[in-house]
C-alpha cells in the first residue's frame, strides 16, 4: 500500500502544483505551460533512460529491417543493432542490451539539439507580465520543477524493478517533439498577454483550470505499462571447439576511427547521411556567430567545432566498433562456427559448414585496415534469414581476424570434410 501510494502521488505532483498555479497565481496559464513543459522535457529523457535499460529483443531480427544495401546504414552505432547479449557496467542498473544503445543515443543526440533550440530562443524572448523570480511564481516553478524530478524519478525507479518491456515499446517517436513543439503555446500565451487590447486573465484562468482537470484525468486512468518478454538467446553447441579465431584489438579500433570519420560508401549509396547532417549543423551556427559578432569570431568558432566534431566522430566510431567486435571469437566446431562475443557472454549468430557456400578475404579500406596484419573474411551464406543492412555483413563475415588467409583455409578444410 505504501510504495503504490508514493507511486501514484509522484506521478499527481506535476499536476497538483499546476491546480496551485490555478488557484493562487494572477497569471496561471503562463505559469501551468510552463510548468508542463518541463514535465515534458522530463519525460522524454525519461523514456530514453528507459530505452537503454530496456529488455533485450524477444526477436533474432526485427520484423522490419531497414531497406538498404548490405552494410549501408548511415546511422551511427548501426553495428550494435543485430548484437545479441547484455552488459552490466554497475550493480545498481539491470543488464544492459546493447542493441538497446543504438536507438537510444541517435535519438537523444537527435532531439537535445532542437529540443535545446526551442527552448533557447523561446526562455530568451519571453516577457510575461510578471517577475519569474517574484512570489509566488518562483516558488511554484521550484516546486514544479521537484516535482517532476520525483514523478519521472520514481517511474525510472518502478521501470528498472520491473518486467521491462523490450525497447520498441517504449521508444520516444513523435513524442520527444513534444518539448520542441510545446514552445509555440508558450510564446504565444506571452504574446497575447504583450499584446492584447483586452484583459485574457479570465479566459486564460478557465483554460488552465480544464488543463489541470484534463492532465488529472489522464493521469488517474492511464492504464499499467506494458511487461517484459523472453529475450532471445543462442545456445552455444556441445563439446568443445576444434579452432578458436580470434580479432585483432589494433585493426578494430583503426577500422572504427576510420568508418566514424570517413564512413563505408557504397555503390549507389553514400554512407555519409549523418555526417553531413552534423556538419550543416556547424555551418548554420557558424554564419549566426558570424552575423552576430563578427567574421574573424565566427571563422574561428566554426574551425574549433569542426575540430571537435572531428575528434567526436573518431572516438564515436571507436567506441562503436570495440563494442561491435573488439571481444568476438569465431569458434570451429565440428558441423558448425559460431560467433560469440565474450564481453556480453552471448552467441552472436551460428552457421552450419554446409550452408557455407563460400569463403573470401575482402581487402578494400573498410575491411582491412591499414597497417595491419587482420582482415575480414566473408561467408557465402545459403541459410541467412535476411541479407539487409546491418545484419547481412555482421552475420556473414569475420571481421578484423589475425592471420586472415588462415582463418579461410581452415573453414574451407572444415566445409570439405
Amino acid at each position: 500500500m505504501g510504495p503504490g501510494i508514493f507511486r501514484r502521488g509522484a506521478a499527481l505532483s506535476v499536476d497538483l502544483v499546476a491546480l496551485s498555479a490555478v488557484l493562487f497565481h494572477p497569471f496561471p496559464l503562463s505559469v501551468v505551460v510552463l510548468v508542463y513543459w518541463v514535465d515534458l522535457l522530463g519525460g522524454t529523457a525519461r523514456r530514453f533512460c528507459q530505452t537503454v535499460v530496456a529488455a533485450p529483443r524477444e526477436a533474432f531480427s526485427p520484423t522490419g529491417p531497414p531497406a538498404m544495401r548490405r552494410n549501408g546504414d548511415p546511422n551511427p552505432l548501426r553495428f550494435f543493432t543485430p548484437k545479441l547479449g547484455t552488459l552490466r557496467p554497475v550493480t545498481w542498473l539491470p543488464p544492459i542490451a546493447i542493441h538497446n544503445l543504438k536507438p537510444a543515443v541517435v535519438g537523444l543526440f537527435t532531439a537535445a539539439p532542437l529540443t535545446a533550440v526551442a527552448v533557447g530562443a523561446t526562455v530568451g524572448r519571453l516577457a510575461p507580465p510578471f517577475a519569474l523570480g517574484s512570489w509566488p511564481t518562483a516558488g511554484l516553478l521550484t516546486a514544479g520543477g521537484v516535482a517532476v524530478l520525483a514523478k519521472h524519478g520514481s517511474a525510472l525507479q518502478q521501470f528498472v524493478r520491473s518486467e521491462r518491456p523490450p525497447a520498441r515499446r517504449i521508444l520516444p517517436g513523435v513524442q520527444w517533439l513534444g518539448p520542441v513543439l510545446m514552445a509555440l503555446p508558450v510564446a504565444a500565451i506571452d504574446t497575447v498577454y504583450a499584446g492584447a487590447d483586452f484583459d485574457p486573465s479570465a479566459g486564460f484562468t478557465a483554460v488552465a483550470l480544464l488543463l489541470v482537470v484534463g492532465r488529472i484525468t489522464h493521469e488517474t486512468r492511464r492504464s499499467d505499462p506494458p511487461t517484459g518478454a523472453e529475450p532471445f538467446e543462442i545456445s552455444t553447441p556441445p563439446g568443445r571447439p576444434t579452432e578458436v579465431f580470434h580479432v585483432e584489438q589494433r585493426a578494430v579500433r583503426t577500422a572504427g576511427a576510420l568508418d566514424g570519420l570517413v564512413p563505408r560508401t557504397e555503390w549507389d549509396l553514400l554512407n555519409v547521411v549523418s555526417r553531413l547532417a552534423a556538419l550543416s549543423a556547424v555551418a548554420v551556427v557558424g554564419f549566426s556567430v558570424a552575423l552576430a559578432v563578427g567574421p574573424t569570431v565566427g571563422l574561428v568558432a566554426t574551425g574549433l567545432a569542426l575540430g571537435v566534431l572531428a575528434v567526436g566522430f573518431v572516438l564515436t566510431g571507436i567506441a562503436h566498433f570495440e563494442l561491435a567486435f573488439g571481444t568476438m571469437e569465431y569458434r570451429l566446431y565440428g558441423d558448425a562456427l559460431v560467433a560469440y562475443d565474450t564481453r556480453l557472454d552471448a552467441v552472436q549468430w551460428h552457421v552450419p559448414l554446409q550452408a557455407i557456400r563460400a569463403v573470401s578475404i575482402e581487402r578494400d579500406r573498410s575491411e582491412r585496415p591499414p597497417r595491419t596484419d587482420a582482415a575480414t573474411v566473408t561467408l557465402d551464406r545459403t541459410d541467412l534469414d535476411i541479407d539487409q543492412s546491418p545484419y547481412g555483413f555482421y552475420r556473414q563475415s569475420l571481421p578484423y581476424v589475425q592471420n586472415p588467409e588462415r582463418v579461410a583455409e581452415r573453414i574451407q578444410q572444415a566445409k570439405a570434410r
